[in-house]
């Protein structure tokens, strides 16, 4: 995945905000109940707005450092109860499920790239994974990595990631 010239390891939940917190018809979105719930994880679905909206404050602070982020969605679920703590730990699972599949693909098609890029592919690993660091931070790093590289690297870690 290639998001603002950045390899991407991750596996993101990518949506409007708006479709995950409306039930029904939205002026603003345009968004109506036949819809809002298409791609909506299901924890979400049983979530009520408030507790949507909640879950979803967190998700979009990019300020946020990558562990408590996690902690903090664990701690909401928790609060919740269920059946929304079960459907979010399934959710959860699901993902991080992915993100070890894309992690092993990665593996495999970095074996092949050149000593130059496998460099620059662990250096960039090691900055999503620093659980440390908050999405901006992140994004930042890796921003900056990608841009000092010599273009050949740079050419041959994204061909490697599509």
């Amino acid at each position: 995945m290639k998001l603002n010239g950045c390899v991407a390891i991750t596996v993101l939940l990518v949506l409007p905000v708006s479709a995950l917190l409306h039930d029904e018809y939205d002026e603003a979105t345009g968004l109506n109940g036949n819809f809002s719930n298409q791609g909506k994880p299901q924890f979400l679905t049983l979530a009520n707005d408030n507790q949507r909206k909640e879950y979803i404050e967190l998700e979009t602070n990019v300020n946020i450092p990558m562990g408590e982020l996690r902690r903090a969605q664990d701690a909401w679920a928790t609060k919740i109860g269920e059946p929304v703590l079960s459907a979010y730990k399934k959710h959860v699972a699901t993902q991080d499920a992915a993100r070890e599949t894309e992690s092993a693909r990665m593996d495999k098609a970095v074996e092949k790239l050149s000593e130059a890029a496998r460099k620059a592919d662990s250096v960039i690993r090691g900055i999503y994974s620093n659980q440390s660091l908050t999405r901006k931070e992140i994004n930042g790093r890796v921003s900056e990595m990608m841009a000092e590289l010599p273009r050949n690297v740079y050419n041959e870690l994204t061909l490697a990631i599509q």
